[in-house]
This record gives structure tokens, C-alpha cells and sequence, in this order.
């Protein structure tokens, strides 16, 4: 599960590298692997924080070694490892509350880091899988940060430079987002990628 999920992690962030070089050619190819290794990440994030295979649990030694906790922590783990790659999509798509759901992925990321401290400095209690958590967020921090932080027309102008007509609509549907007229061409523009 280890190198499977560092085999997707590797491919997604290539993929990343390359829709921002060639454009929305690759908008296909992004939303697939990103939506996989979120689903990837939600559905085993208990195993591939704790190392251990499914069938791992059928030892006994093995389900001894877990406490509330760190099961817990791995499970949350995996669901905000998969939110992030989510938020990091509506980055790219500029999708209708994009901001809103990278600002609160970057919430939930630094809530959880916090408790994570909490638990290390006062309660003397440290994340036997955290560092394997610590060196993914951080990868994947960066790249949303690197779509949520710059102004919007500078990320337009980035990822569908190739497209003025989708980045001018996106600008004219951001200052009247009550004119249908805007709200129709955006939807127009935005069906060309499909």
C-alpha cells in the first residue's frame, strides 16, 4: 500500500507540474489521478499511516499495537490528506467556492497540526505515523497555497493563458456575480474544456 500510494502522490504532483506547462489539455488526466488518490487517501489512510496491510489485522500482535488515538489521528489523517487534494482541484478549476474550500482545507490542516502539538508538548504524547503525515502536507500545503495565495487574474492568467476568453468571462462573472448574462457566458466558456 506504501508504494502504491507514493507511486499516486509522485504521478498526481507530475501531473500537477505538467497542466500548469501544457494547459487545460490535461484537465482530464488531473481531474483522474487527483480524485483517485483523494478516494485513495480517505478509504486507507488508517493503513497507510500505521504501515500495515488489511489483512494485517487479522494478527492479534498487530491489533494490540493501536490505541484510540492513533487510530483516530489515522483515520483523520487520511480524510484531510484526501480534502487537501480536493481543495487543490477547485484551485485549478476555479470552481464556485473555491476560496471558501481552500481557506477551510488550510483551516483543517492547521487545526489538526495544532492538536497534533497540543498532544506532543502537554500531553507528552507523540505521533508514531506523523512524519510520514508532515512530509505530504507539506508537498501538497504547497501547491495549495500556490493557488490560493496569488490574486486570481495572475492564476488565471497562469493556468488558461491560452484561453482569454475563459479568463476574461471568469473576471466579468467575478464583478457582477448577479448578471445572468455573466453566469451564462462563464458556463459557456467553462463547457469548451469538457
Amino acid at each position: 500500500m506504501d508504494k502504491l500510494e507514493k507511486a499516486g502522490l509522485v504521478t498526481v504532483i507530475i501531473i500537477w507540474l505538467l497542466r500548469v506547462w501544457l494547459g487545460p489539455v490535461l484537465n482530464f488526466a488531473l481531474l483522474m489521478t487527483t480524485t483517485l488518490l483523494a478516494v485513495y487517501y480517505l478509504w486507507f489512510g488508517f493503513f497507510i499511516f500505521n504501515g500495515i496491510q488489511p489483512l494485517d489485522l487479522l494478527q492479534r500482535h498487530v491489533r494490540q499495537m493501536f490505541n484510540p488515538f492513533r487510530i483516530t489521528t489515522s483515520i483523520l489523517m487520511g480524510f484531510i490528506m484526501s480534502y487537501l487534494l480536493i481543495a487543490i482541484l477547485f484551485g485549478f478549476y476555479f470552481f464556485p467556492g473555491s476560496p471558501a474550500v481552500m481557506a477551510s482545507a488550510f483551516g483543517m490542516l492547521m487545526a489538526f497540526m495544532l492538536a497534533l502539538l497540543f498532544f506532543y508538548f502537554i500531553k507528552r504524547r507523540e505521533v508514531p505515523h506523523g512524519r510520514k503525515f508532515y512530509i505530504r502536507t507539506g508537498l501538497l500545503l504547497v501547491g495549495l497555497l500556490m493557488l490560493w495565495l496569488p490574486p486570481v487574474e495572475d492564476r488565471l492568467n497562469l493556468l488558461y493563458r491560452e484561453y482569454p476568453e475563459f479568463v476574461e468571462a471568469y473576471m466579468e462573472h467575478m464583478e457582477s456575480p448577479e448578471c445572468p448574462d455573466a453566469e451564462e457566458r462563464l458556463r459557456e466558456e467553462r463547457s469548451r474544456f469538457r
